[in-house]
């Protein structure tokens, strides 16, 4: 496809003619260095963000790539983390002049990031690489060879895949591993790129990217897809008319499989973006297509729909494990209500039994007490009985009193009374007559008990 504007469906992708007429309104900050000391012939392309526990040994790895004339320029897309201090601080290790650090104020995205770095490029030949990925020491002289050798304007290896830690991860990603190796298998059965591309995206990632600035001239610059602007760059390369080749079992990138893998953050949206792709593709394409081309698309679609499916059911079953998460503290704290729950029923099941122990007690306690109420009323009425009995009794006692008193009154006046006579009858004359004339009889008397007394003794 010759330059001006390439049209799929309703993208609209610019070629560099369009472009280079653009301002870039992008801030930057950072030191920019020009390469000296020779030709650049391979200017390399780092985005980074975020990457920094990876980007030393990404930026290590092209500084010591066995092709020296290169540039490379590391482009930090306003990382949050500590990117841009482990750029600088290998900047200042190294101190190589090929070395270019450029910043973000704002954070970009992957392609207008290469893009931008794409702009700053001086060399004849362009490549990329991410900053969690690295290169072995003789990548870019191997591929530069065999370009200039076959005459190949844009070239990828093969990979050898890394985990978090840049430990070997093949066993571990068995799914990706056989996946690639059947990619790699139909590539080696025909070596149709197209073909093998419609299958699949087999060049993995723009790390693996090598191309001749004539590419960039007439392809432009990456289209703004967050998942799968390196598949539709090289659909559009090879749409273009350039040779590209794979090198099979050339395992010269080392592609890095971690959990902030772009491709893995969101997987139904990637395929989502890849499906797209490939039906916005498909008006272009007619022209090239043939049976084993058609039939690596319908593979790739068939496999594109399986794998939402299966990725539908891994959301569904991740989000039900969230969920699970989320309620089964609520299903511990429900549980742990029911058992206190149940322990406050206990307890109050015992109180209600104690209570109506109480109860119990409580009713033979009211049946003691009225019984004894009873008898206190009985004993009550006895006592008003004997009450009323003691007060006639009393009120007897008070008649005999008063008539004791009466008839002690009347005795007591009787005896003044006789008192009284007596009194008069010694005052009499006769009593005193009688008294003398009784003297002396009574004389005698007393004589003759004496006599006894003496007769007695």
């Amino acid at each position: 496809m010759p330059g001006g504007v390439f049209s799929r469906g309703s993208r609209t992708i610019d070629t560099l003619e369009n472009r280079l007429n653009r301002n870039n309104n992008n801030k930057l900050e950072g030191c920019v260095e020009q390469a000296t000391g020779g030709e650049i012939k391979v200017s390399v392309i780092m985005p980074a963000f975020n990457h920094a526990r990876w980007v030393r040994s990404a930026i290590e790895s092209v500084l010591a790539q066995s092709l020296t004339a290169l540039e490379l320029i590391v482009i930090d897309d306003a990382s949050t983390d500590a990117s841009w201090e482990t750029i600088q601080a290998v900047r200042t290790d190294h101190a190589d002049t090929r070395l270019q650090c450029l910043r973000h104020a704002s954070n970009q995205g992957a392609p207008a990031t290469i893009n931008e770095g794409l702009r700053h490029a001086q060399g004849e030949y362009l490549a990329i690489i991410n900053s969690d990925d690295i290169w072995e020491p003789n990548r870019l002289e191997r591929l530069l060879h065999v370009a200039e050798t076959t005459r190949q304007d844009f070239l990828c290896s093969d990979v050898f895949l890394l985990d978090a830690d840049s430990l070997p991860c093949e066993t571990t990603e068995h799914h990706w591993v056989a996946w690639f190796e059947n990619l790699k298998q139909d590539y080696a059965s025909h070596a149709d790129v197209l073909a093998t591309l419609l299958r699949g995206n087999f060049l993995i990632t723009t790390s693996n990217f090598l191309f001749h600035r004539r590419v960039y001239a007439r392809v432009g610059e990456f289209a703004d897809l967050r998942y799968v602007h390196d598949y539709d760059y090289a659909l559009r390369v090879l749409v273009a008319g350039f040779g590209m080749r794979f090198l099979s079992g050339e395992k010269l990138l080392g592609y890095r499989l971690h959990g902030s893998n772009t491709i893995r953050e969101q997987p139904l949206a990637a395929i989502e973006e890849n499906t797209r792709l490939l039906l916005g593709w498909l008006p272009c394409l007619h022209e090239w297509l043939d049976e084993q081309r058609l039939q690596g698309l319908q593979f790739q679609l068939q496999s594109l729909y399986r794998y939402t499916g299966e990725e539908w059911q891994t959301t569904i079953h991740n989000r039900l494990v969230a969920k699970e998460q989320e309620l089964f503290p609520l299903i511990a704290d429900r549980d742990r209500w029911i058992a206190e729950r149940d322990h406050s029923i206990t307890g109050l099941q015992q109180h209600l039994q104690q209570q109506q122990g109480w109860l119990v007690e409580r009713d033979q306690w009211i049946s003691e007490r009225d019984t004894i109420i009873r008898q206190q009323a009985l004993a009550l009425q006895e006592h008003a009985h004997w009450v009323a009995e003691r007060d006639l009794w009393v009120a007897q006692r008070d008649g005999w009193i008063a008539e004791r008193d009466q008839w002690i009154a009347e005795r007591d006046a009787l005896i003044r009374q006789l008192q009284q006579q007596q009194q008069q009858l010694r005052n009499s004359r006769a009593f005193r007559l009688g008294e003398s004339l009784l003297a002396p009889l009574r004389y005698v008397q007393q004589l003759l008990r004496g006599n006894v007394l003496c007769l007695k003794n």
